[in-house]
This record gives C-alpha cells, sequence and structure tokens, in this order.
C-alpha cells in the first residue's frame, strides 16, 4: 500500500561498515556488481514517503539516520570534518569490517521512468591516517528485467574527473566530457554545478545535502522562556523554532493558530521576545485563563508541538529523520502525530520521513509496508527485514491484519 503523492524519493539504500552496521539493505533490487561487493540482493519493492524503523536498542536505528546526516556533512564541509563531528575514522568504522564504508542510494524523481544509482565507497590505506574517497559513481538503471545499467560518473583512486554522458540513448564513451575536478577527501555529488539533460541528478543532491534530523530531549523548552526563568540547558526546539521564524517570519503567527488546533487541549501559542533577543512560547490551555511558558508543557505536548511545526514548514525539507517521536506521548497525542504525518505525506508532499520508535503504540499506526525491523541473527550480525514479510512467514493472515496488529504481533512472540 503506497500513502505518497508522486514526489523525489529513496527507494532504497545499502550500508556497509558503517558503525554497528556491518552490512544491511533496504529497498530496491538493482545490479549491484557494478557498484559494491554485497552478497545479498534487495528486496523487490520500494521505499516509500513514510518509513518507520523499529527493533531493540542497539540495533542500529539511529545509525541509519546518522547515515544520512553523514551524507549531508560529506557533501557540505568534505570527509574529514563529517569524521571528525563523529570522533575520527576508526569511531566511524565497523569493529572487524573488511573493505571500505560503503553507502548506496537508490533515488527516484518525479518525472523518471528509471531510478537513479549514488554509490560510494570511503577508505583508509594502511598506514595513513585520514580517509579519502576510494569511489563515487552515479548510476541509471533501466526498469526492464536484463537490460543495461548506464554510468553517468565514475570516479576510481587519485584524482577525480565528474564525467557525465549526454542522454542515456545510444550514449558511448565518446560522449563523456569532463565537468569539474574533486580531490579525494570530498564527494563529486556535492560540487556538481548541475546537469541540464539529467534534472534529477540535482534534486537528488538536493534531498540527501538538506537532509534534517529532529530530535528533542526533556530539556528542550529551557530557552523559550523568559529569562528571569532560565536554566543552564539547551535543546533542539528552540533552535526547531528560531528555524521557522527565520524562514517564515510573517506566517509564523498563522502557522502556530494551525498547530495549536491540531494538540489535544491547547487553545492557542503566541510568542515575543526576550531582552536577549529569544522567543519566549506561550500555550493558552483550554479551561485555563493564563498562558503556560514552554518549560511548564508537558514533554510530550512539546514533541507533538515540534513536529507539527515541521509539518506545516510552507517550504518543507526534502528528507527528514525523528529519532523516537512518541517518546512521553499519551495515545491521543500520538494519533494527532500519526494523523497530520500521514496528511502531510498524501496531500502536502515534498518530504520524505524515516522513523526511529520503540513505542509499540505508534507503530501500530502505521501499515506493516511501512515499517522495517531491525534485529540480531544468530551470528550477532544486525539483519533488516520488512514487517509485512515477517507477518506473512509466520503465517498471519494478511487480510485480517487489524489495527493493532504489532501489539499482537509482539504477544504471539512472547507466547511462543
Amino acid at each position: 500500500m503506497s500513502f505518497s503523492i508522486l514526489q523525489p524519493t529513496i527507494e532504497g539504500f545499502w550500508v556497509k561498515n558503517f558503525k554497528v552496521l556491518k552490512q544491511i539493505s533496504l529497498g530496491s533490487s538493482f545490479q549491484q556488481s557494478l557498484v559494491t561487493d554485497l552478497e545479498q540482493e534487495l528486496a523487490s519493492y520500494e521505499l516509500t514517503a513514510l518509513t518507520t524503523f523499529v527493533g531493540a536498542s542497539g540495533t542500529g536505528k539511529s545509525t541509519i539516520l546518522d547515515v544520512f546526516a553523514f551524507l549531508s556533512d560529506c557533501m557540505q564541509f568534505g570527509i574529514d570534518e563529517a569524521f571528525a563531528r563523529r570522533g575520527g575514522f576508526d569511531y566511524v568504522y565497523t569493529q572487524g569490517g573488511v573493505g571500505p564504508i560503503s553507502i548506496g542510494i537508490v533515488f527516484r524523481a518525479c518525472s523518471e521512468p528509471r531510478p537513479l544509482t549514488y554509490a560510494l565507497n570511503i577508505a583508509r590505506k594502511q598506514g595513513i591516517a585520514t580517509p579519502y574517497v576510494e569511489s563515487e559513481a552515479l548510476i541509471y538503471r533501466s526498469n526492464q528485467h536484463g537490460a543495461s545499467t548506464q554510468p553517468i560518473m565514475f570516479f576510481q583512486n587519485g584524482d577525480k574527473y565528474t564525467r557525465h554522458v549526454v542522454p542515456w540513448h545510444n550514449a558511448n564513451f565518446q560522449d563523456i566530457e569532463t565537468v569539474k575536478r574533486t580531490d579525494q577527501k570530498h564527494l563529486a555529488l556535492g560540487v556538481l554545478g548541475g546537469f541540464d539533460d539529467l534534472p534529477d541528478v540535482p534534486q537528488l543532491k538536493r534531498h540527501l545535502e538538506q537532509f534534517h534530523l529532529a530530535c528533542f530531549t526533556p530539556d528542550n523548552a529551557s530557552k523559550l522562556i523568559p529569562s528571569k526563568f532560565k536554566v543552564v540547558q539547551s535543546g533542539r526546539l528552540e533552535t526547531e523554532f528560531k528555524r521557522m521564524e527565520e524562514k517564515h517570519r510573517f506566517e509564523l503567527p498563522g502557522i502556530l493558530d494551525v498547530v495549536a488546533k491540531r494538540i489535544p487541549f491547547v487553545e492557542t501559542i503566541t510568542f515575543d521576545k526576550n531582552e536577549l533577543g529569544r522567543p519566549i512560547l506561550y500555550f493558552k490551555i483550554k479551561g485555563i485563563e493564563k498562558p503556560f511558558f514552554a518549560n511548564q508543557m508537558g514533554e510530550g505536548a512539546l514533541r507533538l508541538f515540534s513536529h507539527l511545526l515541521l509539518f506545516e514548514d510552507p517550504m518543507p525539507t526534502p528528507m527528514v529523520g525523528i529519532e523516537e517521536p512518541s517518546a512521553c506521548m499519551d495515545d491521543a497525542q500520538i494519533q494527532a502525530f500519526v494523523s497530520h504525518i500521514r496528511k502531510h505525506v498524501t496531500e502536502m508532499g515534498g518530504t520524505q520521513f524515516f522513523i526511529t520508535s520503540h513505542q509499540q503504540n505508534l507503530i501500530d499506526f502505521m501499515d506493516p509496508t511501512e515499517v522495517w525491523v531491525f534485529d540480531f541473527d544468530n551470528e550477532g550480525n544486525i539483519q533488516v527485514y520488512r514487517a509485512l514479510d515477517e507477518l506473512a512467514f509466520q503465517g498471519i493472515n494478511l487480510n485480517t491484519i487489524g489495527p493493532y496488529w504489532y501489539t499482537d504481533y509482539l504477544y504471539r512472540n512472547k507466547q511462543k
């Protein structure tokens, strides 16, 4: 079942040797021999605009979001800075891993009849401390079985040249032209000026480069209060609110009116500035005369507010990762979150969401086609599979799956 409108979408990806992810893959199938030595094949179905990762702690759910953040950092700042932000190459590289860090993205633009594969390998030479881009490729692949793929660019070792071929029909080596030279510390995808004849390439670049991670903590209301109440804490909610204020200064009051109507028991949300110019948020609760400051609100309500603020962005970010969105939310708040992220995906579009969660009452509201389970295999390696396939494997009649399918699935497993 697909809930998304037509929009640029990552249909699948693989990750190898990145932190706890020794080797996993999700989504579309493709000819992997061109770009990586992964042994397993990707599944034959695609990720959609809303995907949820579930599983026990330590199974790599959050690491997936960091993979996308890592690619964004690589394109904006170079690979040395991207590794430094994560403690260095040794901290990122999988213990006991073999070969380079390998990341692949299968991407389809709105108007493209076939997807584009982006593949990146980052390695470190023996005796040399700093990593380098070993190879990088962009490849079109045909939707038809047995049809050939068409490389747009490919680099390997040494100084790299960005090359692309003119429209893939009848393409040959004489059509390849040099566009821009890059070094081994920066991704060519991040410095491309654009491909006029291949418009989905800059769309892919934008999708990855503008990846936004929404991760909120219990102290995230500390700065959205008058300075006399200030505590020595900080969080991401202030950052989110200031980002919206900078992008949509004049539209923000109207956005807050819309968001307030979608939070249970909240009547209005307003703001002004303290003497330092920082925003102060006021939440008017139904039936209570005096409004609450942000730090007087429950964490569940603040999390829901943060997410709804994101959904109401008139200029949506193309790809968003949300870490544990429903923590501390009650059932009414969870239903409001799911209802409005679904509405955003089906009616507004423009954003692809990747969500991590432990909360079974959130996962119950997701469709099994959208849920991917992270687990350990018998050898202690992380494996990933789609929830719908696991239900079918266990003999559950897919036609009888109800609204609490994930809770029922967990109960059945406990009974075994």
